[in-house]
């Protein structure tokens, strides 16, 4: 109703022909209502506006991908604007005695003992017992099926409702089914469809069949070319470290052999998608290895003789990143400078933003009192508190303090009498004593928190499991009195700290 309310509220503002009113999102998410007065064709369509009556001439790629497709099925151009033909398979990664195998293809049957694998004319037979993943993904449809199998399949999807060779029969959807094939570089049954669509002589847009058949005689003349193209959209849709590899070694070798070739322009096409995709995958791999390099990077330092607590704030703060980004390159096999621009560029992608803790454990005394809580609830809440004190709830305050570092000193003066008096536990001897693990995770977490190279993004406390937040702990005195003395683990700063970062 809504269409028809506003076409009545526009009609005056031109002559009314047979289109009808609808909504066309575009790809910047902007929502037009218009009217289409002929016909799309592959290239693009035209549409009158009516909010202000105005001729907008728009190509596909102007319209958001679910709005093109939806006007491309209405007028049976569903396969136009599209230079890769991708599928929907499985990825069934299984164990043959310990070694990982991985097969691509078509799930014909799931029962309970295996799955049922078709790969391009082939069946195989994965055991489930030995399957550990099974993920869909999409691939060049030339990676899962023969000619002939996609061939059966796309004939069958394209005339559902109408036979060819009827009365129904359609060119277009011979067009369509041309256009399938020739993706799939089956060149002599796309040829044959065409002629058929031209003697049939009843497409919507009889030119784009000339034009068609005028790319496929490309196609023929340059069919290595395609076969290379097709290999950098294979390396593109697996998606892997290794693929990602070849692939920029099928993009040099067609740079090199192809200078000028026939389709260079689905080349660079599908070269700006595999690079694409290519920097997307390499910044959330970046930015999780570098993250957990971090740890073997801390374990190597502190497992050397001379590194005691400063040499490691030392490290941290201004040698750690390159020793992480040189072992993160070695790793995924990438030039340094590539690495630190992926690192950089990391937010981009959503797993690049992903946080991991870090805790500082029980050095995080070490910090001091005012850092071990710097940025957390802790410290709000000690800032509020603080700002709710009036001047004499101050000077109270002051006076019990005063009194009980009078007696402090006093109980220290008795202590100190005692022979078994223990002085209190330095950072240094702190980091003497704490066992490897404690120094590895306290050096991450400092790096990821003073490196320069990592955000945090928050900071929590968790009270210390000696006294329970309260800072000391209490003893028997001299004179047998119970006192208190600072807790041996947070050494009065309560708290212990741990940050997320990425």
């Amino acid at each position: 109703m809504t269409y028809l309310r506003c076409l009545c509220l526009f009609a005056a503002l031109w002559s009314a022909g047979p289109a009808v009113a609808q909504s066309l999102q575009l790809a910047d998410g902007r929502v037009l209502l218009v009217e289409i007065p002929e016909p799309p064709t592959a290239e693009g369509l035209r549409v009158r506006r009516l909010d202000n009556g105005g001729l907008l001439d728009l190509r596909w790629e102007h319209l958001s991908q679910t709005s093109a497709t939806e006007l491309k099925k209405q007028y049976d151009l569903a396969g136009a604007g599209s230079d890769e033909l991708l599928v929907e398979v499985r990825e069934i990664e299984y164990r043959v005695q310990g070694v990982r195998q991985t097969v691509v293809g078509r799930v014909t049957e799931r029962t309970d003992s295996e799955f049922v694998v078709q790969q391009k004319g082939v069946t195989l037979r994965v055991p489930r017992a030995d399957v550990t993943r099974d993920v869909p993904i999409q691939v060049p449809a030339s990676q899962a099926y023969s000619k002939d199998e996609f061939y059966k399949e796309r004939f069958v999807e394209r005339f559902k409702d109408a036979q060819p060779g009827g009365a129904t029969d359609k060119a277009d959807k011979h067009v369509l089914l041309a256009e399938d094939l020739m993706k799939f570089r089956d060149y002599d049954r796309a040829q044959e469809h065409l002629q058929r669509a031209k003697e049939i002589n009843n497409s919507l847009d009889p030119a784009r069949i000339d034009k068609l058949l005028a790319k496929l005689a490309i196609y023929k003349e340059a069919a290595k070319e395609a076969e290379l193209i097709d290999q950098v959209v294979a390396a593109r849709s697996r998606g892997g470290l290794n693929d990602y590899e070849k692939g920029l070694k099928f993009v040099a070798q067609y740079d090199k052999e192809y200078p000028s070739g026939k389709l260079r322009s689905e080349f660079e096409t599908a070269k700006a998608r595999f690079l694409d995709a290519r920097t997307a995958y390499f910044r959330q791999q970046v930015a999780d290895t570098f993250r957990r390099q971090t740890h073997y990077i801390a374990e190597k330092k502190v497992a050397e003789e001379n590194c005691g607590l400063q040499q490691a704030r030392d490290y941290a703060e201004n040698k750690m990143s390159e020793d992480v980004f040189l072992r993160v390159a070695s790793v995924l096999r990438l030039e340094l400078a590539e690495v630190k621009q992926f690192w950089t560029d990391r937010s981009k992608v959503a797993l690049g933003r992903r946080p991991e803790s870090f805790s500082y454990g029980i050095g995080s005394w070490v910090l001091g009192a005012d850092a071990v809580v710097k940025g957390s609830e802790v410290a709000k809440a000690l800032k509020q508190n603080e700002a709710k004190e009036d001047v004499n709830d101050r000077e109270v305050q002051r006076n019990a303090r005063a009194m009980r570092q009078a007696a402090e000193r006093q109980r220290a003066a008795m202590r100190n009498q005692a022979s078994d008096q223990k002085k209190e536990q330095t950072d240094q001897e702190w980091w003497a004593a704490a066992v490897r693990a404690e120094r590895i995770g306290w050096l991450r977490a400092y790096y990821a928190e003073f490196g320069g190279q990592m955000v945090v993004t928050s900071a929590t406390n968790q009270p210390c499991a000696a006294c329970y937040g309260e800072g000391t702990l209490p003893e028997p005195g001299p004179d047998g009195k119970m006192t208190r003395r600072n807790c041996s683990m947070c050494h009065a700063t309560k708290w212990l700290r741990t940050i997320k970062a990425y």
